[in-house]
């Protein structure tokens, strides 16, 4: 009995640590009072650039997110002792917090959606900010396949959210493929991708949280 109300105890805090994550990552809607004139044709992560009003607050709400990312994840790893696709479904999960704590470290020096930064090539931290996003979104998807197959042997009542989140993925591709051919507002797709993520991340500590009876063998 005690070692089960340490065992609630340490989830509480580690799944409050990922959910305090996923609301500091998801700060877009504070620029439309911050910075109204980057939100509104802006991107997410112009709000942290250079020369913003209250970039720091972008640029710290990222850095301190990824952080308490990883530190959820090392307690839920220690704790429950995960392996196979459960453990890599954390360890992805806490690249991704790195991933997006690196791309804030380094904020741009210009505005892509104004067309003011030039060849990508002259400008080393667009080429930072491209390696990190890219890395951070594959390791994200990574963490939905990951928890898809362990949710499928060990807890198949989590499967109908894996297919709800899988579906507003692609739903998330459609639209900025749209959006990329008719020259649509991306920043509204990169908002949606954004809130989709950290309702996501949010729910990973539940969905990969094992049940009693195996609480019980990993006690014993």
């Amino acid at each position: 009995m005690h070692e089960k109300r340490r065992d609630n105890r340490l989830f509480t805090v580690a799944a409050g640590l990922v959910t305090a994550s996923a609301i500091l990552y998801c700060s877009w809607p504070l620029g439309f009072w911050l910075n109204p004139v980057a939100s509104r044709t802006g991107l997410a992560s112009e709000l942290g650039a250079i020369g913003q009003p209250y970039n720091w607050v972008f640029i710290w709400g990222d850095i301190v997110s990824g952080a308490l990312l990883v530190a959820g994840v090392g307690i839920l790893i220690r704790m429950y002792r995960l392996t196979s696709w459960a453990r890599i479904a954390m360890l992805l999960l806490a690249l991704y917090g790195i991933c997006g704590a690196l791309d804030a470290a380094f904020p741009m020096h210009c505005l892509p959606s104004e067309e003011v930064c030039g060849p990508v090539l002259h400008n080393p931290e667009l080429i930072v900010h491209g390696i990190f996003d890219l890395t951070g979104s594959v390791a994200l998807i990574g963490t939905l396949v990951a928890s898809a197959v362990h949710v499928h042997k060990n807890s198949p009542q989590w499967q109908t959210w894996i297919y709800v989140i899988g579906i507003g993925g692609t739903l998330f591709a459609i639209i900025s493929g749209i959006f990329y051919i008719t020259g649509g507002p991306g920043y509204w797709a990169q908002r949606y991708y954004i809130t989709l993520s950290c309702i996501w991340v949010a729910s990973i500590p539940f969905v990969l949280r094992p049940n009693h009876a195996k609480l019980e063998k990993l006690n014993h």
